[in-house]
């Protein structure tokens, strides 16, 4: 029988100082970032997201990026910058970004819970199908939030994230 990972909650002191549940938990997502576009994924049908998943009990933020963005796109990345936290409606985002040079191909893994990517840049936002979450992320990104990131969409990758960073699987 296959061991189930545990994952990260968040919890908050209640009135009486005692550790509670918030029903929150820590997801590590990615803003994968090629020229002036953005990764986006999605589920059949859902709306489209940010790449990454959740963190496990006993794994790091950046650890967690790197290994949802291998589950998700199929990239073997060893860099990864972070940017910001961002809380959503169920999620405490750890949001970190990742640049890919143009010879990277991108695909949805067979066993991939997501089976369609889509680039999309910053004018196009508002004609896609997302989750407030993921927009408010994106919004933040481009500089449209308070401890502004905007950065982390438009300026290409460092020399060190672009060639140590992201390296192809099956080369």
């Amino acid at each position: 029988m296959a061991r189930r990972a545990s994952y990260r909650t968040i919890k908050s002191n209640n009135e009486l100082g005692c550790n509670t549940e918030t029903g929150m938990r820590e997801r590590a997502t990615v803003l994968l970032v090629r020229h002036q576009s953005v990764l986006l994924v999605r589920e059949r049908g859902g709306p489209w997201l940010l790449p990454g998943g959740a963190v496990a009990f006993d794994e790091l933020t950046i650890v967690a990026a790197i290994r949802a963005l291998h589950e998700d796109t199929g990239v073997e990345a060893s860099a990864a910058a972070f940017l910001f936290q961002q809380v959503s409606a169920h999620h405490l985002h750890h949001v970190f970004r990742i640049a890919i040079p143009d010879h990277v191909h991108l695909r949805p893994k067979a066993d991939a819970r997501f089976h369609e990517l889509l680039w999309v840049e910053a004018h196009q936002l508002a004609h896609v199908s997302a989750t407030p979450g993921t927009r408010a992320i994106l919004m933040r990104a481009m500089g449209g939030g308070r401890d502004s990131a905007k950065h982390a969409w438009g300026r290409e990758g460092t020399e060190q994230e672009v060639s140590a960073g992201v390296a192809r699987r099956g080369r």
